[in-house]
């Protein structure tokens, strides 16, 4: 009888660490959505990411680049000091795009 209750604390304790280990592991964020507008700081030669308000935008491969009418654009139709709205997500590495509206181009001087 002695034995059989041994088990049983055994198997109780060991039930409570795994549901502890468990649901600890289940809240552990992956990435925080994010969206903001700014302007463009700079855009490096090798277009791998953008710098919008002193912060660095990653562009990955599934980054939708357009325009506030729904059309698509491409990279190279932002210029530094365009007004752009960036959604995407913040992760461990930084901040990666999953869509860039350009809002309006920088004013051109005469």
């Amino acid at each position: 009888m002695k034995l059989q209750k041994i088990l049983l604390l055994k198997l109780v304790i060991l039930m409570m660490a795994l549901i502890t280990v468990s649901s600890g592991i289940s809240q552990v964020k992956k990435e925080d959505p994010i969206s903001f507008n700014g302007y463009v700081d700079s855009i490096p030669d090798h277009q791998k990411f953008i710098v919008v308000n002193e912060v660095r935008i990653f562009i990955i491969p599934s980054t939708q680049i357009g325009d506030a009418k729904g059309r698509t654009l491409g990279i190279e139709d932002l210029k530094i000091r365009s007004s752009v709205m960036v959604e995407g997500f913040k992760k461990l590495d930084g901040i990666f795009a999953a869509k860039i509206t350009l809002l309006r181009k920088p004013k051109t001087k005469p």
